[in-house]
Formats: structure tokens, C-alpha cells, sequence
């Protein structure tokens, strides 16, 4: 379960279509890349890695200029994501197998190596474990906000469409993949 930071919650936003990117290293370190288009059409990038425990190991996002596609912003969100991870990972031994994060994968041996470190199943198992980490963070914020004495509209009305979006995540997990 990610336990996601401030810098997420404050990109995220569930009405922007978007594409992603997950990725679980055989460290157990999770990559999420999320690239999407704003009402602007200024596409933003979102880069996220979480330890094995589900802890931010690093969290940011960023408007790319000039317009690139959501598979460039994916590209360079990974390349990111690279970058970010040598400067808070420990050193390897070089005799093992380090696999590059990426979109495209052109080598077959590399592919069929990624495809065999993680199943659909366990993806669709990350993203509903986040997902309901959210609901119920989501819940908790609402139900304390909902026993305090006085609370600012705004912010009443933000924690109410967190929720919301919650809900609908978890739902859509749960409709469109099969379940456990």
C-alpha cells in the first residue's frame, strides 16, 4: 500500500484524462509515473517512488513546455524516475541483473525478464490496495472533519470530491477487472 505524500494530493485530480505508468522494481520499490493533459492542454507529469513498505521515497511533478505527447511525458517521467532512484537507492553489486525503467522495451530477452517480474494480477493488486488505502484515508479525513465544530467550505468541499473520487477508483477497480 503507497502511502502517498503532499505533492500527490496535490496533482491528483480524477476529471483530467491521463495515462500511467507502475512499475515494481525486484527490490520491492514501486515506480508510479502518471502523465495527463490539463484544461490548458499543457501536459504535466507526475513521478513517484515508494519503498517496499509503501513509503514516499520521493514524490513531484511537472509541466513539460512545448506540448509532448503522453507517451513522451511517460518517457521522461521514467528517465526521471531513473534519475531520482540512484540518488536515493543504495549501491548494487554490478553482477546483478539491474533492469531500466521504460516505456518501450525493444529487446525481447528484457521483455519477456519484465513480463515474467510481475503478473496483470499483481498490478491490478497494487492499484487496489492503493486504492483502498485512499478510501479509507479519505473516510477518516471526511469523519474527522465531520466531528469537528467549525469547518472552512473549501476545504469541507475538497475532502468531500476526495472521497468521491475514492469511491469511484475503487469501484472502477473492482468493475472492470475480475475480482479476487
Amino acid at each position: 500500500m503507497r502511502r502517498r505524500g503532499a505533492q500527490y494530493w496535490l496533482w491528483i485530480n480524477s476529471q483530467l484524462h491521463g495515462r500511467n505508468h507502475d512499475e515494481v522494481l525486484p527490490d520491492g520499490t514501486q515506480i508510479d509515473v502518471q502523465a495527463r493533459l490539463n484544461r490548458a492542454q499543457v501536459t504535466q507529469v507526475f513521478v513517484g517512488l515508494y519503498a517496499r513498505d509503501g513509503s514516499a521515497l520521493a514524490e513531484e511533478f511537472h509541466d513539460r513546455e512545448g506540448q509532448p505527447t503522453l507517451a513522451h511525458a511517460l518517457a521522461w517521467g521514467c528517465a526521471r524516475a531513473r534519475e531520482i532512484l540512484r540518488t536515493v537507492t543504495a549501491f548494487r553489486a554490478p553482477h546483478r541483473i539491474q533492469l531500466t525503467l521504460g516505456v518501450v522495451v525493444d529487446d525481447p530477452c528484457t521483455l519477456a525478464l519484465r513480463q515474467m517480474e510481475m503478473s496483470e494480477e499483481e498490478v491490478l493488486r497494487i492499484k487496489r490496495q492503493d486504492a483502498w488505502e485512499e478510501y479509507v484515508q479519505a473516510k477518516q479525513a471526511v469523519l474527522a472533519l465531520m466531528r469537528s465544530e467549525k469547518v472552512d467550505s473549501e476545504v469541507w468541499e475538497s475532502q468531500k470530491r476526495r472521497l468521491r473520487d475514492a469511491i469511484d477508483r475503487c469501484a472502477a477497480l473492482r468493475h472492470n477487472w475480475p475480482s479476487d
